[in-house]
């Protein structure tokens, strides 16, 4: 929780063991395992906190860093011109060498405000170089019945590969490069110095923020919303049309000074026309964590266990079936995605 306004922090890094993690989800609630001698909270915008068990409650405190908004940086900083740096920066600040990374996979469905369908994964991943893209390799698959009305994201790999901003035209990346920025601000941190880019489009179709280390430029988190400004009515001829669509990515730095991605969300409302005219609102929600960052001679190569081109409901069989749902150490459920459930079972 932030120590003044007592609200809860979504997002927060919790860093413990080998390379291994956890991320606070909406409603700030984190999993913290109890069997490490050394742990490190931390989220942009806040002060890094370090605990030993002792210091373990069930609610932590971070405080905010205040934003320095410098006239004279203000005038001199050419937004644009050091977003393009940051994005051409991407090859030497990122890793290059192949890893693994074991993550969690959550996607969810509701139809005018009721939970119809959800999928959660385990897996791991594998990336061999920076341009390639990644592979997965799914330990278990929970998912709900299928709905029929409405197609879910195929799977992981393909959800991880359109948030990975590595890759040769990254599509999340693609998209940024055609809005405008403005300098709000840098935090000052022990560390670092972090600035705030502004994003923002004249018509108010795109909002959002980045935020990126003053060293190297190096990209820390990028956070965007894309509204739809010209809804025409719903016909039989285009009858599905997307009125928002949210995408939140953090990125993550390892013990060598690299970058990895460790987060990321997509937030998809949509509305559509069916064949007897009627009208329904769609909230499609997609979100990956990683918990553990492989590096070295560990590194495990495989190629991805099923075809991510298809849905998992058509290939969920080729892997172990989780017995039930639980509430992930990697990513706890929130107070929403538990109502999704209900809905569905009850």
């Amino acid at each position: 929780m932030d120590s003044l306004s007592l609200q809860p922090i979504p997002y927060a890094n919790l860093e413990f063991g080998n390379h291994q993690g956890s991320v606070s989800n909406e409603e700030g609630i984190i999993f913290v395992p109890k069997n490490h001698n050394r742990y490190i909270l931390s989220h942009l915008g806040y002060q890094t906190k370090k605990l030993n068990p002792n210091d373990l409650k069930d609610t932590l405190y971070l405080k905010a860093l205040a934003y320095n908004l410098d006239e004279v940086v203000l005038h001199n900083f050419n937004a644009k011109d050091t977003i393009l740096k940051a994005f051409r920066n991407i090859p030497k600040n990122f890793l290059s060498q192949p890893y693994n990374q074991e993550g969690i996979f959550r996607y969810s469905l509701k139809e005018n405000g009721k939970g119809v369908e959800m999928i959660e994964t385990d897996f791991l991943s594998y990336k061999p170089r920076l341009e390639d893209e990644n592979m997965t390799k799914i330990y278990e698959v929970k998912k709900t019945e299928k709905y029929k009305k409405i197609n879910l994201l195929s799977g992981v790999a393909e959800f991880l590969n359109l948030m990975d901003p590595t890759l040769s035209n990254a599509p999340v990346l693609e998209k940024l490069k055609t809005l405008n920025f403005n300098y709000a601000g840098r935090i000052d941190n022990k560390h670092e110095t972090i600035y705030k880019i502004e994003i923002y489009k004249e018509d108010n179709s795109a909002i959002g923020h980045i935020f990126l280390s003053k060293k190297n430029l190096a990209l820390k988190e990028i956070k965007v919303e894309y509204f739809r400004t010209a809804q025409s009515p719903l016909t039989q001829e285009d009858p599905n049309y997307t009125t928002r669509v949210a995408s939140l990515i953090k990125i993550n730095t390892s013990e060598n000074g690299k970058q990895f991605l460790s987060y990321a969300e997509i937030t998809n409302d949509i509305k559509s026309l069916f064949k007897n005219d009627s009208i329904y609102d769609f909230r499609i929600k997609g979100k990956i964590a990683f918990n553990k960052l492989i590096e070295g001679k560990e590194v495990k190569k495989f190629n991805s266990n099923y075809n991510s081109k298809k849905a998992f409901n058509k290939t969920v069989a080729k892997f172990k079936q989780k017995q039930k749902w639980t509430n992930s150490e990697m990513l706890p459920m929130t107070s929403e995605e538990l109502e999704i459930l209900n809905h569905i079972y009850n």
